[in-house]
C-alpha cells in the first residue's frame, strides 16, 4: 500500500535541493525495520524535519544508503572554502577506495549539510539504520553536549594526542576542534564500521578552522584485536565503547574470559595510556553496581585514579540503561577522593572506600553513610549464605499452563504481583504442576517448605512476604527459605522488610533486582533468645493484620544501635536519594 508524501514533506525535499515532483508516495513502513530519530543528537531542532525528509527521499527512490550518504560527504567537501585542495583529493580517494563503484547520484550537489549542526552526517546514519542492527552494532552515538560534558570534566592539553578507539561518526574528535580549539593533527581514532570512518573524516574536514590543513588520522581497525600499528602511548583516549548488546570472548591479551564489550575497551585503553593519561568514556550505569562486572571495577581499581563518575539519565533513545561520564587517570593512589556527580549535586568519596564495598560497587556515600555502614557490621551478624534458594517456575508458555481461573488438579500460583511485604496477596492464577512440562523449576522440596519467604525478583525494593501454605511461585517470584544463626524465618523477614535493610540495599547495591549475591551480603544482627521470642511475636501481629511496622522499624534500629541522627539519615536516603 502506498501512502502520500505529505506537503511538508515536498517542501523539505526542496528546501534540501530536490525538485522531484513524480516522488509523490511515501514508502510503506511495513517494508522496513522500525527506526527511531536520535532528538537529542541533534543541536537545531528544525534539522530533524530535514533529516527526516532527506531519509524518506533516500527511501522512496530505492537509493542505496552507503553510496548516497558517502557522496553526499563527498559533495559537502568538495563544496568547503575550507578544506584544501590536497584534502580535497584525499577523501575523494578515500571514498573511491571504499565504494565497489563510486556512481554519482544525480543532483547530489543540490543537498546541502548543515556546518553548523556538529554531527548532521551522523544524526541521517542514525536515522537509516534499522533499530535492531543498532541494538546489535552499538550505534548509538552520543550528543554532542554529552560530548562536551564529559570533555569539560578533563584537563585538556593541547599539545597532547587524543585518541576515540570506537569514534562512531567523530563526534567526540569534533567537539575536541569545535569548542576546544585542538588541532586536527593530534587526533586519532579508529572503529570497525568504514562507512562511519569515511564520515568522521568528512565531518573533521568540514570542522576544521581555515587555517588547519592536516588531514585527519581516522583509520578502520578493531581496536580491541588488531595490532596496534605503533608503540605510542596516548595522553588521552575519550569516546562512548560499544555496548549493551556486546557480549565478547577470546579478545587477545585480556584478563577477561568473558565480558560486555566496554569492559575489554577500558581494559586496552589504560593499556594504551601512558603513564598519568587520561580516560574519559560515556559507559552504562550497570558499570558501577552489576555483579558481572565486578571484575572491571577490579582492574579499574587497581590500576587507576577514579577522577569523576557524573550521572546522565535517559541520553540515548531506544535504550532503557542510563549512562555515567567516567573520568580516570592512569596511576595508582593512596588518598584519592573520587567525585560523583548527579543533576547539579556532588558527593566526594575516599576512592578506598569503593575498595570496601561488597562487590567493589562503585557507589556515592555520604560520610554519614560510611559511618552507618561501619557501625552496622561491627555487631556481630550472621548472613544468609547457608539458607535455601529457589527460582519461580518458568513455564516456557504461561499462555497454555498459567490458568486464570481454578479448575481440577491445578493450584494457586503466586507470582510478583501477588507479594507485598510481609503478606501475600490472594493468588489470582493456577497452575497443573507437572515439572516435565516446564523449562525450569525449583525442587518440589523448595516449594513445599513448611515456611518460606517469597519475593519480588524485578524491584529495586526489598519486598518480602511470608508463606506457610507450601505454594508455587511463578518466575516473577522468587523463594528463599533461610537459615541464619539465632534467626527465625519470621524474623529475616522483619530485618528485610525494615527501613534499615531498605536503606542497606540502596546504598550498597542500587540495583533493579533483588538479587541473591546482594543479599547474601546483608549483615543480620544476631538475636537473644528473649530478642527473638520478642521479634517474632511481633511479625505474628503483623501478618494477622496489624500494623507495626513502625515497632519492627524501631527493633531492628535500636539492636543495631543507631542514634536519631543516623536513624533521619537512614529515612533521607529513602525518602530520596544518597545525594539529598
Amino acid at each position: 500500500m502506498k501512502r502520500t508524501v505529505s506537503k511538508a514533506t515536498l517542501a523539505n525535499w526542496q528546501r534540501l535541493g530536490s525538485n522531484e515532483k513524480k516522488l509523490l508516495h511515501r514508502a510503506n513502513k511495513t517494508e522496513s525495520l522500525r527506526k527511531i530519530f536520535p532528538d537529542k543528537y541533534i543541536k537545531n531542532s528544525e534539522n530533524k524535519q530535514v533529516i527526516l525528509s532527506l531519509a524518506d527521499f533516500i527511501t522512496v527512490n530505492k537509493l542505496d544508503l552507503q553510496q548516497f550518504i558517502c557522496q553526499l560527504a563527498l559533495s559537502a567537501v568538495k563544496q568547503a572554502s575550507t578544506i584544501s585542495d590536497d584534502n580535497k583529493a584525499r577523501f575523494q580517494q578515500a571514498v573511491t577506495k571504499q565504494l565497489t563503484h563510486v556512481r554519482e547520484i544525480p543532483g547530489i550537489k543540490r543537498f546541502h549539510v548543515d556546518f553548523e549542526e556538529p554531527d548532521f552526517l551522523g544524526a541521517l546514519y542514525q536515522t537509516l539504520q534499522a533499530e535492531g542492527a543498532r541494538n546489535k552494532n552499538g550505534l548509538y552515538y552520543t550528543p554532542f553536549f554529552a560530548a562536551d560534558e564529559l570533555l569539560q570534566q578533563v584537563f585538556v592539553d593541547n599539545n597532547a594526542d587524543f585518541l576515540d578507539p570506537a569514534v562512531g561518526t567523530g563526534i567526540f574528535l569534533v567537539e575536541l576542534v569545535r569548542e576546544f580549539n585542538i588541532p586536527v593533527a593530534a587526533l586519532h581514532g579508529t572503529d570497525t564500521d568504514p562507512i562511519a570512518v569515511l564520515l568522521a573524516t568528512a565531518n573533521l574536514l568540514l570542522q576544521a578552522p581555515l587555517t588547519d590543513n592536516s588531514y585527519p588520522d581516522i583509520v578502520v581497525r578493531d581496536f580491541l584485536r588488531d595490532p596496534t600499528p605503533t608503540l605510542q602511548k596516548y595522553s588521552y583516549i575519550v569516546g562512548n565503547p560499544p555496548w549493551g548488546a556486546k557480549k565478547l570472548t577470546a579478545v587477545p591479551d585480556s584478563q577477561f574470559q568473558r565480558a560486555d564489550s566496554f569492559a575489554y575497551f577500558i581494559e586496552k585503553s589504560v593499556q594504551e595510556l601512558s603513564d598519568g593519561g587520561t580516560l574519559a568514556f560515556v559507559l552504562p550505569v550497570s558499570l558501577l553496581n552489576i555483579g558481572t562486572h565486578e571484575p572491571v571495577r577490579q582492574l579499574i581499581l587497581a590500576n587507576s585514579v577514579i577522577k569523576s563518575i557524573t550521572y546522565l539519565p535517559h541520553l540515548f533513545q531506544g535504550v532503557v540503561s542510563d549512562v555515567v561520564l567516567l573520568v580516570l587517570t592512569k596511576g595508582k593512589t593512596t588518598n584519592n577522593k573520587v567525585i560523583f556527580r548527579k543533576s547539579g549535586q556532588q558527593i566526594t568519596v575516599p576512592q578506598v572506600t569503593l575498595n570496601k564495598m561488597p562487590q567493589h560497587n562503585f557507589l556515592p556515600l555520604q560520610k554519614s553513610d560510611c559511618q552507618i555502614l561501619h557501625d552496622i557490621w561491627q555487631k556481630p551478624h550472621a548472613d544468609l549464605r547457608n539458607s535455601t534458594w529457589g527460582l519461580g517456575i518458568v513455564t516456557g508458555n504461561n499462555q497454555k499452563y498459567v490458568l486464570k481461573q481454578a479448575a481440577t488438579g491445578a493450584e494457586p500460583l503466586l507470582t510478583g504481583k501477588d507479594v507485598q511485604p510481609y503478606l501475600l496477596r490472594s493468588p489470582q492464577r493456577f497452575l497443573k504442576f507437572q515439572r516435565e512440562n516446564f523449562q525450569q523449576t525449583a525442587t518440589e522440596e523448595v516449594y513445599r517448605s513448611p515456611e518460606k519467604l517469597v519475593y519480588k525478583f524485578i524491584n529495586d525494593q526489598l519486598i518480602f512476604a511470608y508463606d506457610d501454605q507450601q505454594r508455587l511461585t511463578l518466575n516473577s517470584a522468587n523463594i528463599l527459605v533461610p537459615k541464619v544463626d539465632t534467626h527465625s524465618v519470621k524474623t529475616v523477614l522483619a530485618f528485610l522488610n525494615s527501613a534499615l535493610f531498605q536503606y542497606l540495599n540502596q546504598v550498597l547495591f542500587a540495583s533493579p533486582k533483588v538479587l541473591r549475591g546482594n543479599l547474601e551480603e546483608l549483615p543480620f544482627a544476631k538475636l537473644s533468645v528473649s530478642e527473638r521470642t520478642r521479634l517474632e511475636k511481633l511479625v505474628t501481629e503483623q501478618l494477622s493484620g496489624k500494623d507495626l511496622r513502625n515497632e519492627i522499624n524501631k527493633f531492628v534500629f535500636d539492636k543495631y544501635e543507631l542514634n536519631q541522627v543516623e536513624i533521619k539519615r537512614v529515612q533521607e536516603v529513602l525518602a530520596n536519594d544518597v545525594f539529598e
